[in-house]
């Protein structure tokens, strides 16, 4: 019988769990916060719009998160697609 108490990680890549699952909760830190982009403008009377889709505005008293997530792993495959819904709940950090 071996008991070992406080004993360190062995050596290697760190293991990744739960690839792909959602885990529900996720930390991260605001990197930056800045206002919404503009509204477009109207183009002038005789001009044409060469632009081939509709581009979305932002609300115009939105802001714009920069979050950085330290474990990447734990976010849902395709997040990128814009299918997910996502829900922030802040915390005051104490010291």
């Amino acid at each position: 019988m071996e008991i070992i108490i406080g004993s360190t990680q062995p050596v290697g890549p760190p293991v990744l769990k739960g690839i792909g699952t959602n885990t529900g909760m996720i930390e991260a830190k605001v990197l930056n916060i800045r206002p919404s982009r503009k509204r477009q403008r109207q183009l002038q009377h005789g001009t044409i719009e060469r632009r081939k889709k509709k581009i979305t505005s932002d609300p115009s008293g939105g802001r714009v998160l920069v979050l950085l997530i330290p474990d990447g792993y734990k976010l849902p495959k395709g997040i990128e697609s814009g299918n997910y819904r996502v829900f922030l709940r802040f915390v005051l950090q104490r010291k």
